[in-house]
């Protein structure tokens, strides 16, 4: 291995483990491509044909399923929308598990619930295939940057064999192991909720400002110094929406899958979340507004449509 930029290490020759990739979309297809940019040989499957192009390409190798993709590795990383997408590729017919032999590993990269990884590791069990959740921050910026958080869960001895293909895909001073499998999506759904519920709150508190008369402006460059603060205040609030701009970052039809996860594992503890509750509603209403797949910021448009006050426009 040899260091690149960013303090990231590449492969320059000798035996490495063989990687394969599914689930090539926004955030899975930057990822892929930085794994193969690492050095390492990648086998994948994706159904777009633009897609395969593009990683074919860039030197991945297409196959049809995602059996295929575990009998030609020994590293599986899987990177899905949702739970129901997540049980379908590993635990389907054709799917990921069917082709995965003794001694094979699943990393799922995906957000998703933790009690939905560990059904997964169960089943991988039956079959001494091991399996690791391995969820990401950062956006698709994040993603094609090669700079994402990632907060891993799985036996030690099994972050240690993905620590390279980890550190190609993310900043190397952020790549996390925090315990078994499961606890990187409690951390990564604990992390959505701290900034899911923020992001309302900002939302909500910019336009109890404007309607009572203060300057939308001036009230960031004072936040922006103040208690109120945040890293989500100082990117989202002038640039979003205070401009009136939602090109996504993180659409924010995920954002409310996320924290209604959250709310979810609350529940099945019998650990109330009022306030994430709450905000998982204000989510709902803007993507029943249409702003699905606007940036999560897009909140504020239910907020806007209960008081008639538009930030971007004040």
């Amino acid at each position: 291995m040899s260091r690149g930029t960013a303090g990231k290490y590449y492969h320059s020759g000798g035996s490495m483990e063989k990687i394969g990739f599914v689930g090539l979309g926004i955030m899975g297809k930057p990822m892929a491509l930085n794994i193969i940019k690492a050095g390492y040989d990648l086998t994948y499957y994706a159904r777009r044909q633009d897609v395969i192009d593009e990683v074919s390409g860039a030197g991945g190798h297409s196959v049809g399923s995602s059996r295929e993709v575990a009998e030609a590795v020994e590293i599986i990383c899987t990177c899905l929308t949702a739970d129901p997408q997540v049980r379908e590729v590993i635990l389907g017919a054709d799917g990921v598990l069917e082709g995965a032999s003794e001694g094979k590993l699943i990393v799922d990269m995906s957000t998703i619930s933790p009690l939905t990884i560990r059904e997964v590791a169960k089943e991988a069990e039956q079959k001494k295939v091991c399996v690791m959740d391995a969820p990401v921050s950062g956006g698709d910026t994040g993603a094609i940057a090669g700079t994402l958080t990632i907060i891993a869960g799985g036996p030690k001895k099994d972050f240690d064999r993905c620590q390279g293909i980890f550190e190609a895909m993310g900043n190397p001073d952020n790549v996390f192991h925090v315990g078994e499998v499961g606890v990187g999506q409690t951390v990564k759904i604990v992390n959505q909720m701290i900034g899911g519920a923020n992001m309302a709150v900002i939302a909500e508190g910019l336009t109890v400002g404007v309607k009572a008369g203060a300057d939308p402006q001036a009230m960031a460059k004072v936040i922006g110094v103040s208690s109120g603060n945040s890293m989500l205040f100082q990117i989202r609030a002038e640039d979003f929406l205070l401009k009136d701009q939602y090109a996504p970052g993180f659409m924010l039809d995920l954002m409310k899958k996320d924290i209604g996860i959250g709310v979810d594992l609350g529940k099945s503890m019998d650990i109330p979340v009022p306030i994430v509750a709450a905000a998982y509603q204000m989510y709902a209403a803007a993507s029943t507004l249409g702003h699905g797949s606007d940036d999560f910021a897009a909140v504020s448009k239910a907020i806007e449509k209960l008081t008639g006050i538009n930030l971007g426009k004040s």
